[in-house]
């Protein structure tokens, strides 16, 4: 009786130490660029608050853009590397009050040359990431839409969601 005991607690150990689950979860596992939005996503949620941007000594660059809104830059870090937890760009939308709301983060990343680009840099893991060369700029650039949905996507550039 006490084997059998002990066999079923080892079985029960096991089971939780192994994650076992039922047949009935069906839910996929993330693939590893969902984990890296997820995890960016809470890395830069200080920046909820404009003032946090703000007072790191980001600055609106560029007025509202139509489908983007105000890009806060951080020029000291726009360098030839992506850093996932460190997006030079914070984009924001003016809310109904004029407060502004963080709606996305964009990596600007500086190619060796900018007159002959290459290819776009390595970001998230797979090929989900859609860069793009802004050539006024001279920089690669991929917005993802953390915090407003993106019907064209979280990687596309434009997001009909903002307006005109």
């Amino acid at each position: 009786m006490k084997t059998q005991v002990k066999i079923l607690s080892l079985a029960v150990l096991s089971c939780l130490a192994f994650n076992c689950s039922s047949d009935d979860d069906n839910t996929p596992a993330p693939e590893a660029w969902e984990v890296e939005v997820n995890q960016v996503t809470a890395a830069t949620s200080v920046y909820a608050d404009v003032n946090v941007a703000t007072n790191e000594g980001r600055f609106d660059a560029s007025g509202y853009v139509p489908n983007m809104g105000h890009h806060y830059i951080n020029p000291a870090i726009i360098d030839t590397t992506f850093d996932l937890m460190n997006p030079e760009v914070i984009l924001y939308v003016p809310d109904s009050n004029g407060n502004m709301q963080m709606v996305a983060i964009e990596y600007a990343i500086l190619p060796e040359d900018p007159d002959n680009p290459g290819s776009a840099p390595e970001g998230f893991t797979g090929s989900e990431d859609e860069w793009h060369f802004n050539e006024a700029l001279g920089q690669w650039q991929l917005h993802v839409w953390t915090d407003l949905e993106n019907p064209d996507g979280i990687f596309a550039a434009h997001n009909p969601a903002i307006g005109d």
